[in-house]
C-alpha cells in the first residue's frame, strides 16, 4: 500500500523519542490485508494532539522511498504494542479489526508498556 503524500512518517527511533520525551500520543492499527497463509496484517499509525497522523515506516529507505512497516498479528503486533504502543488494551472484532474499547465485547488482550 503506497504512502499518501500528505501523510507524515515516523520511524521506531522517532517513537522512542516520543516515549523518552514524555510526549502524549496514541496509536492505532489498520488492517491492511492478509498473509498468504491467512494471518491478518496491520500497519501502525501514531497520533499526537494537533499533529497530522504519522505512519510508521521502516528505518531503511528502499530505492522507491520509505516503506510502511507491517505487522502480523502474532508475535509482531503484540510485541510492537507492548514496547512502543500507548498502553491501551487491544480488542479484536470478528473481522480482525482492532479497537481499544472493550465495553462493546470482543476478545480483549491486556497490554501495557514496560516502564
Amino acid at each position: 500500500m503506497p504512502i499518501a503524500r500528505d501523510q507524515i512518517l515516523i520511524t521506531i527511533d522517532g517513537v522512542k523519542d516520543l516515549i523518552g520525551s514524555g510526549v502524549s500520543f496514541r496509536c492505532r492499527y489498520e488492517l491492511v490485508g492478509f498473509t498468504d497463509d491467512g494471518k491478518p496484517r496491520y500497519q501502525c499509525i501514531y497520533l499526537r494532539d494537533g499533529e497530522p497522523e504519522a505512519i510508521l515506516v521502516s528505518t531503511r529507505i528502499t530505492p522507491y522511498g520509505p516503506e510502511p512497516r507491517y505487522f502480523n498479528i502474532w508475535p509482531g503486533l503484540f510485541k510492537h504494542h507492548l514496547e512502543f504502543g500507548d498502553g491501551r488494551t487491544l480488542c479484536f472484532d470478528g473481522e480482525y479489526n482492532i479497537a481499544f474499547d472493550t465495553a462493546g465485547g470482543g476478545n480483549a488482550v491486556r497490554m501495557g508498556r514496560k516502564r
